[in-house]
C-alpha cells in the first residue's frame, strides 16, 4: 500500500512538474528578460516579453502587473489599467497593486478617485510610504508644492534614508529657490547611494540647472560609469558638454547615444547642433534631416532643420522638395478635415520651403479661392504659370488649364476696383507694424537646448506672410529686458517681445510678454501651454494669432479722384460698405504709451472716409473732410473708427493673417470658427513644472 502510495506521489509530482514546465517555465524565461529590459528602462522590449509570458501562462498575475507598469511607463494610462485588473484578478489584497491603480488615476486626470485610492491605502496600512508619494503627486499636479513637501517629510519620518523621498525633497526645494535645502538634501542623497546612477543624474542636473557645468559633468559621468546603458544620463552629459561649447566631446556623447538608440531624438538633435556651431551647416542638415526620419513628430528639431535651410540652401535645391513633403502631407489632411487655418499654416510652410511646387501651390490657392479670395488665387495662378517649365513648343494639360482660368478670371478683373484705378494691389507695400522678437539663454533645458533660438526664428518666420507687419528676430540672446529695449528703440520698433518656452516628451509651453518699442511699457503678455501632437505649430499659430488680434487695422491712402479715396485695405482685413475710416496725417500716429492700441492728437484728424466698394486688398470710399480746408493727401493713414455688424453682399472671410483690432487694440473683426481662442484649461490641459517629470520617473 505504501508502495503504491509512493508510486502514486511520484506520478502526481511528475504531472505537475511536467504541467509547471509546459505552463510556467517557459513564461518565467520571458518574465524574467522583461524585468531586465524594464531595469534598463526599455519599456517596449519588456512589453514584448511580459506580452509573451502571458500568452503561455494567462494566470501570471505578476506578468500583468509588471506589462501595467512598462504600458504606464511609456503613456498608454488607459491600456496600463486594463492590465492592472487583469492583474488584480490574481493578485488581490496586494498594496503595490493599488499604489499603481492610484498613480495611473493620476495620469488619467481622475484625481479625486487616486485621492481615495491612497486614503484607503493609507487606511488599513498608515505606514505606507508608496501612497504618500501619491498624495504628493496629486498635490503637485494641484499646484500645492508645500503639501507635496509635507507628505516626502513624512515619508522621511517614517524611513529616513528613502531615496525616492530625498531625491524629490531636492528637486521641490530647487523649484521652490531654495538653494541651501536641494544641496542638503541631495548630499544625503549621494551619502547614503553612492553607488546609484540615477542620485548621480538628478545632482548632474540640479547643479546643471544652477549654472555649475563642471560639477554636473562630473556627477554625469559618474551616472555613466555606473550605468554604461544610462540613455538619459548621456543625453545630460552631452547637453552639458554643448553648453560649455566643447562641440566635437558632444558629438562623441551623441555617436555613442545614436549607435545605442537611433531614436533617441535628443542625441541626433544635439549632434546638429555641434556641427551647426562648428560651422558644418550641410552636415547638421543632413544629420536633422536622417534624425527626422526616425522621429518625425519632433517639431523643435524640424524648426531647427527648416530656419538652417531657409538661410544656407537655395530655392532650386532639389531637395526641398523631400523637406517640405511633411508639411504637404499635413495640410492635406487637415484640408480633408476642413480644418483651414491649420491647412493654410502646413501649406504656407510647404511652398516657404520649396516655393516652386507647382502642385502645392495651387492646391493652395484652391483653398484660397473657397475663402472667397479670388483675386488672391488668380496671383497664385500667374506665379505657376510664370514658373512653369515648358521647351516652348508644346504645352501640356495641366499648363492649358492654367492659362484658361488666368484667362477667365482676368476677363472677369476687368471691372475690378484695381483695374479702374490702374492699380495692381498685389505690388503696394502694406507693412505699417515692425515687431521684434529677442530672447534669454536658459541652461535648464533637458530635451532641446537653444530651444528659445529656434522658436525665436520660428515665432518670426511665420509672419514672411502677413503683409502688414514685419517681424524681426534677434538670433543672439539678450541679457534681459534692458537689452531688448535697448535694440528695440535703437530700431525704431513699435512693439518688442521677450520670448521663453520649455518642454518634455509630452508637453510645451512658450510665454511671451509684448513691450512697447517707444516707451519699453508692457503691453500685453501670452502664456501658451499645449500638448500632444502638433503643439509646437499649434502654439506658434496662436501667438501669430494674439499679436494680430491686438494690433489695429492700419492703412494708407494710396490714390485719390476728388472726394473718391482708394485705401490700401481690402475684404482681408475686413472691410465692407459702410465701414468709417479715420483719415490721421502721416506720421502722427503713435503706439500707446502703455497698454495696447494707439494714440494721435485730434488736430492730426483730417477726416473720415465711408468705405462705398471693396475689394481684396484695397476699397475705395468718400471723404468727408475735417474742417474748412481740404488737407487730406495721398500718403496719410486710416484707422478704422465704425465697423457694421450686419453682414453686406461685399463681406468675405476675413483672413487669420491681418491685423485685426480698432484703435484701442481690442479685436473688431470676426474669425473662423476653427480660431477659436481656447485656454488650458478650456481645453483640460494641467500645466506641470519639469520637476514634476523627474519625480514621477524616480524609481
Amino acid at each position: 500500500m505504501k508502495r503504491n502510495s509512493r508510486i502514486f506521489f511520484l506520478a502526481i509530482s511528475a504531472i505537475v512538474l511536467i504541467s509547471a514546465y509546459a505552463h510556467g517555465a517557459g513564461a518565467l524565461d520571458f518574465f524574467e528578460q522583461g524585468i531586465q529590459k524594464q531595469s534598463r528602462e526599455d519599456y517596449f522590449g519588456a512589453s514584448e516579453d511580459f506580452q509573451q509570458a502571458l500568452q503561455i501562462n494567462p494566470s501570471y498575475g505578476e506578468a500583468w502587473f509588471r506589462l501595467s507598469e512598462v504600458t504606464y511607463a511609456v503613456g498608454d494610462y488607459s491600456l496600463a489599467l486594463s492590465y492592472l485588473d487583469s492583474a488584480e484578478k490574481f493578485a488581490r489584497g496586494r498594496v503595490d497593486v493599488q499604489n499603481l491603480r492610484g498613480m495611473i488615476y493620476i495620469s488619467l486626470g481622475r484625481l479625486s478617485d487616486a485621492r481615495a485610492t491612497f486614503q484607503g491605502i493609507l487606511k488599513n496600512h498608515p505606514n505606507d510610504i508608496d501612497a504618500r508619494f501619491g498624495l504628493a503627486e496629486i498635490d503637485l499636479f494641484s499646484g500645492s508644492f508645500s503639501g507635496a513637501r509635507q507628505l516626502y517629510l513624512d515619508a522621511l519620518k517614517r524611513q529616513t534614508n528613502n531615496r525616492k523621498a530625498l531625491l524629490s525633497l531636492a528637486l521641490l526645494s530647487a523649484e521652490t529657490g531654495n538653494d541651501e535645502a536641494t544641496q542638503t538634501y541631495i548630499n544625503q542623497a549621494l551619502k547614503y547611494y553612492s553607488g546609484d546612477a540615477e542620485v548621480h543624474y538628478l545632482a548632474s542636473y540640479l547643479e546643471a540647472r544652477k549654472g555649475n557645468l563642471l560639477e554636473a559633468e562630473r556627477r554625469a559621468r559618474a551616472a555613466v560609469q555606473i550605468n554604461q546603458e544610462y540613455l538619459k544620463a548621456y543625453v545630460l552629459l552631452a547637453d552639458i558638454l554643448y553648453s560649455q561649447k566643447r562641440y566635437d566631446d558632444t558629438i562623441d556623447v551623441c555617436e555613442d547615444l545614436i549607435k545605442n538608440s537611433r531614436k533617441t531624438a535628443e542625441g541626433w538633435y544635439l549632434k546638429g547642433l555641434s556641427l551647426q556651431k562648428k560651422g558644418q551647416i550641410e552636415n547638421a542638415i543632413s544629420t536633422w534631416s536622417t534624425a527626422l526620419q526616425e522621429n518625425p513628430n519632433d517639431e523643435i528639431m524640424r524648426g531647427a532643420l527648416e530656419l538652417a535651410v531657409l538661410e544656407t540652401t537655395s530655392v532650386e535645391d532639389v531637395r526641398r522638395a523631400k523637406w517640405a513633403e511633411y508639411h504637404v502631407k499635413k495640410a492635406r489632411d487637415y484640408a480633408k478635415a476642413f480644418m483651414g487655418v491649420e491647412s493654410r499654416y502646413e501649406y504656407q510652410r510647404a511652398l516657404k520651403l520649396n516655393p516652386s511646387d507647382a502642385t502645392v501651390r495651387a492646391e493652395f490657392a484652391d483653398l484660397l479661392v473657397k475663402s472667397g479670395l479670388h483675386e488672391t488665387y488668380l496671383n497664385q495662378l500667374k506665379f505657376i504659370q510664370n514658373n512653369q517649365s515648358s521647351d516652348g513648343k508644346t504645352t501640356t494639360r495641366a499648363q492649358k488649364r492654367v492659362s484658361n482660368t488666368i484667362e477667365a478670371y482676368d476677363s472677369l478683373m476687368k471691372y475690378s476696383i484695381a483695374a479702374d484705378w490702374n492699380i495692381d494691389p498685389f505690388f503696394l507695400d502694406k507693412t505699417r507694424w515692425n515687431v521684434g522678437i529677442f530672447y534669454q539663454k536658459s541652461t535648464a533645458h533637458m530635451i532641446h537646448p537653444d530651444e528659445e533660438e529656434i522658436a525665436a526664428g520660428m515665432a518670426a518666420d511665420i509672419f514672411s506672410g502677413i503683409s502688414s507687419t514685419a517681424v524681426k528676430v534677434q538670433r543672439q540672446a539678450v541679457s534681459g529686458y534692458g537689452e531688448a529695449f535697448r535694440i528695440a528703440r535703437k530700431q525704431k520698433l513699435d512693439y518688442f517681445a521677450l520670448l521663453s518656452i520649455d518642454d518634455t516628451e509630452r508637453e510645451i509651453s512658450m510665454d511671451v510678454v509684448l513691450y512697447s518699442g517707444r516707451t519699453g511699457t508692457e503691453t500685453t503678455r501670452f502664456n501658451y501651454f499645449r500638448t500632444g501632437n502638433d503643439r509646437f505649430a499649434s502654439i506658434l499659430r496662436a501667438f501669430r494669432r494674439d499679436v494680430l488680434d491686438m494690433l489695429p487695422v492700419r492703412g494708407k491712402i494710396v490714390a485719390r479722384s476728388v472726394n473718391d479715396l482708394l485705401v490700401d485695405l481690402g475684404k482681408v482685413e475686413g472691410m465692407k460698405a459702410g465701414v468709417v475710416l479715420d483719415v490721421v496725417k502721416l506720421g502722427a500716429i503713435q503706439t500707446a504709451d502703455a497698454g495696447k492700441g494707439v494714440k494721435f492728437n485730434e488736430k492730426d484728424v483730417l477726416g473720415k472716409i465711408t468705405i462705398t466698394r471693396v475689394g481684396e486688398e484695397i476699397s475705395e470710399g468718400t471723404l468727408e473732410q475735417a474742417g474748412f480746408y481740404d488737407r487730406v493727401n495721398v500718403g496719410d493713414e486710416v484707422l478704422v473708427r465704425f465697423i457694421p455688424d450686419e453682414k453686406s453682399k461685399e463681406s468675405g472671410e476675413v483672413s487669420d493673417t491681418t491685423p485685426a483690432a480698432d484703435e484701442n487694440g481690442n479685436r473688431i473683426l470676426p474669425e473662423e470658427p476653427s480660431a477659436k481662442k481656447l485656454s488650458a484649461e478650456e481645453l483640460g490641459l494641467v500645466k506641470m513644472p519639469v520637476i514634476f517629470d523627474l519625480i514621477r520617473t524616480i524609481r
